[in-house]
Parts: structure tokens; sequence; C-alpha cells
């Protein structure tokens, strides 16, 4: 199989070389000092698990990808509709194309460009991020890779043969009964996350040592916990629980989100699929979430980068 990978950050970057060091053939879309970068010197993720090198084909035009059997979009949220339009001529009959956004939307997305059949959704669960031109580091657990068809099955052939893939090359790519679980499991969790490491420009470890912070991530977790139900999407009793153990316990103290990253480093901010998707969605539904709002207004300044 060959995998096209749009986005060489975190997700995608991450995804590219442990792929590639598993033996697969894999082609990356990168731009700016980033892609020259791992032109010239190759792209080096710094893992707990082992640092590695690898060196892809690379290039800033889709045309760089060939025939993908699976195109992976690793793109920010407000990066997707131009992503879909520049794979729009490589995505083939048999083409499946899976993103891994922090959100809900972009399924929903890649099939109206697309069709269904072309479409799987997809969520990550992985604390890594550009630290240098060519380089990624990765903070400690987690390092999943979810992914189904828009029911949110696994049983798709090609979809289980990625999986079988993915797994023989070391990445965690869990079986699960509902995917869509899965994938507002995880935009909980980021409005915990997202919302109050960039607020606070903070890491995990320094905000679970306040009350203040602690509290507010309770408010946020049920807030898109609140809204997830409202929905019609059953996630389980537990799932309180489950994710404020990982904030209180189990996130590594020094891993923040993305989000922050980017609004330290003056980049857009891609806020409308994560808080401000929980705000929007929970105003269209009679939920309160007076704390996602608080936090998208404290953040719409730097939405567009350095205000």
């Amino acid at each position: 199989m060959r995998f096209g990978i749009v986005g060489a950050g975190g997700i995608g970057g991450f995804l590219a070389a442990r792929l590639m060091a598993g033996g697969e053939d894999v082609a990356l879309l990168a731009r700016g000092a980033h892609l020259e970068a791992i032109k010239s010197n190759g792209l080096r993720i710094l893992d707990p698990d082992g640092d590695i090198t690898v060196h892809p084909e690379i290039g800033a035009d889709a045309s760089v990808l060939g025939a993908p059997d699976v195109i992976v979009l690793a793109v920010k949220g407000h990066q997707l509709e131009d992503a879909i339009s520049q794979i729009a001529p490589v995505v083939g009959a048999d083409t499946r194309v899976v993103p891994f956004q922090n959100g809900v939307d972009a399924p929903e997305m890649v099939a109206r460009a697309f069709g269904s059949d072309h479409a799987w959704m997809g969520t990550a669960r992985v604390f890594a991020n550009i630290t240098a031109p060519g380089e990624i580091t990765r903070y400690g657990a987690p390092k999943s890779f979810t992914f189904g068809t828009l029911d949110g099955a696994q049983k798709d052939p090609q979809l289980v043969e990625t999986q079988r893939r993915w797994r023989a090359a070391g990445i965690d790519a869990p079986s699960h009964d509902d995917v869509r679980v899965e994938l507002w499991t995880k935009f909980v969790i980021f409005n915990v996350a997202s919302s109050l490491t960039a607020a606070t420009r903070q890491r995990f470890g320094v905000l679970r040592q306040h009350p203040e912070t602690v509290e507010l991530a309770k408010r946020l977790l049920s807030e898109g916990i609140a809204v997830a139900h409202a929905s019609g999407v059953p996630l389980p009793d537990e799932v309180f629980d489950t994710v404020l153990d990982g904030f209180m316990n189990v996130w590594p103290a020094e891993g923040w989100t993305s989000t922050a990253h980017d609004i330290t480093q003056g980049r857009a901010l891609e806020i409308d699929y994560t808080c401000g998707a929980v705000a929007r969605r929970g105003r269209a539904l009679g939920v309160d979430v007076t704390a996602s709002e608080t936090i998208y207004a404290v953040l719409s300044p730097w939405k567009k980068g350095v205000p």
C-alpha cells in the first residue's frame, strides 16, 4: 500500500516516520522551512521509545503523493478545506481519505468533497510538536490512532489491512466497537486540554497543581460531554472520570497541545473546531457552555495569529 500524508507536524510527521521505519511506502506533503529541512537532512523524531530519522518522498504539491491507497489529512482544522482541494487530483477510485483533526467536523467535510465511500473518520491521541525545522518531539504517552468508516465500523477490508500494516510498524491502531464514540471522546478531551494549555500558556504539570484550573477542567469536560449526549452520541458514563484521571495523573507533565504550541509561536489557531465548536453546538442544542464560550472569547484575538 502507498500512504500519502498531508502535513508533517506532530501527527503527520510522527506517522510518516513510524510507517517508513516499518518499511511502508510513504509520501509526505509539507511546506516552508520544515519542508526544506526534511529535504536536506531528513525527518527526525525525538521519541521516548527511541529516536529515528527517515528520508521520505516529500514536496509542497500533491503530485508528490502519486497514486495513494490511503491519504492522511494531518493539517489543522482551519487548513482542512485547502488540503481537501489540494488532494482532489490524486484521489482515485479506490483511495480512502482519513482526517486526523481536533474536532468532529472533518469526516463530514471529506465525505462532501469525495463521497462517503472515500471518507473515513479518525482520531489521534499523541502529544507531539515540531520543535525545530525537520524535527518533531513526542512527549510520552499516549500515541494511538483510531479510524473507521463513517458509521463508526472497522470492517472495510482496506481499513483492516491499513490497521494491520500500521500495527506492524509499531503504531497503536486500536479496534473499537464504534469509532464515533472515540472521535467524540477525543473532542471532549481536547476541549479540556487545548482550552487550558492555550489560554494559560502552561503545561499539564502546572495546570493540575492549581485548584482553579482543575475546577475549570471539570467544567470544560462536563460541557463537552453534555454536548455529545445532546447530539445523540452515546458516550459511556465513565468518560468523565477517565478523562479527569488522565488530566490529573496520566498526561505527561511536560506535555501540552498543538493549540498552546501555536499560540506561543504566533500562529493561527483552530479554535473554531475545538472550544468554538463546543460553544457553537452547545448554544444550538440549548446546553450551558459558558466555560467553553469564555475560553473561545479569550483566545479569539489570536485566532488568525498575533493580533
